[in-house]
């Protein structure tokens, strides 16, 4: 059972939920669903003939490897090379936004498509998670209206604001989930940076790079809150 595309925060809270019994045994596909385990959903089969005890240790040992790793992973938008190691922009970008358990911190440029590219992300929130997200004044101050044409619940918009007759824009590209993972990306958050343009960027688990990335943004004197 290769779990290597299972994100980190969704193995953590796969395997807490089966040792509280939160999971029903063996798992159905509905199930993981609902409960939030998209990623695991292709290994079903798998894990029911492992069994409850056998899953939870195979976990555990991934997990424990991963926190000795520590590797940041390559993500590209664009032509592939024929052995590229590299990962789909908008596959991870999904995947962040799925395993979302606490917390997302999104800071973009440019954004557009948000039927299909933020939907994952209203799922989270609907399960509780919240979301800030950082962007340019022109795209902030219509964000609801223009990107998030799901309703409640509504992310917490924050605009850039420069000091006035300084010339500049927020022109970063991240994601932090869960203050653990961060993903650091040339791609806007549009059709074109996260399936056709060629775009580069790392995703990687590391608490201490979270925490120092979202005090950037908590402490920026230059934001405002769109109403």
């Amino acid at each position: 059972m290769d779990l290597t595309a299972v994100a980190t925060a969704e193995l953590q809270a796969f395997v807490d939920a089966i040792g509280a019994g939160r999971v029903a045994w063996p798992p159905s596909a509905f199930e993981l669903r609902a409960d939030g385990f998209m990623a695991v959903i292709p290994f079903v089969e798998q894990l029911a003939v492992i069994g409850r005890a056998g899953v939870i240790a195979l976990v555990q040992a991934v997990l424990a490897e991963r926190r000795g790793a520590k590797a940041a992973e390559l993500v590209w938008t664009g032509p592939e090379a024929k052995s590229s190691g590299a990962r789909d922009t908008a596959v991870v970008l999904a995947e962040l936004f799925q395993s979302a358990q606490r917390s997302v911190l999104l800071v973009g440029f440019a954004f557009d498509h948000g039927q299909q590219l933020l939907a994952p992300l209203h799922a989270a929130m609907i399960r509780g998670v919240t979301c800030r997200i950082f962007a340019d004044a022109e795209e902030a101050d219509g964000f609801v209206g223009e990107h998030w044409p799901f309703g409640p619940p509504f992310p917490d918009v924050l605009s850039f604001v420069p000091a006035r007759g300084v010339f500049a824009s927020l022109h970063a590209k991240c994601v932090v989930v869960d203050g653990l993972w961060v993903f650091i990306t040339s791609a806007n958050f549009t059709d074109r940076g996260q399936t056709r343009n060629v775009e580069v960027g790392v995703v990687l688990e590391d608490s201490r790079l979270a925490a120092i990335l979202e005090a950037q943004f908590a402490a920026g004197e230059w934001f405002r809150r769109v109403p």
